[in-house]
């Protein structure tokens, strides 16, 4: 049941959206958070995956055991929650 999410999540367009978000709470956030930087982070592990994705899917349809995307799991996996959790206690900025 897990592998049907995981294989359900890790496709180009819900990393490319899962990206997006972070970059849109990025620039939400940036005036009254200064370490709003850190949502960078899980954003760009998210569009690598993308990238990834999209380059097996387009050049290696065929693959059946996907090894390359562990990598890119276990960055999403540390990054997110590193990001998230350094970005909301971090110092507000002065206004």
């Amino acid at each position: 049941m897990i592998y049907d999410v995981i294989g359900m999540l890790y496709q180009t367009l819900p990393l490319i959206l899962g990206g997006l978000i972070f970059v849109a709470l990025h620039l939400v956030l940036r005036r009254t958070r200064s370490e709003s930087r850190y949502l960078l982070l899980p954003a760009a592990a998210c569009f690598l995956a993308a990238l990834d994705e999209w380059y097996m899917s387009t050049y290696h349809p065929q693959m059946n055991i996907r090894i390359d995307m562990l990598p890119f799991l276990a960055l999403m996996a540390v990054t997110m929650p590193v990001g998230i959790l350094l970005a909301a206690l971090g110092k507000r900025s002065p206004r």
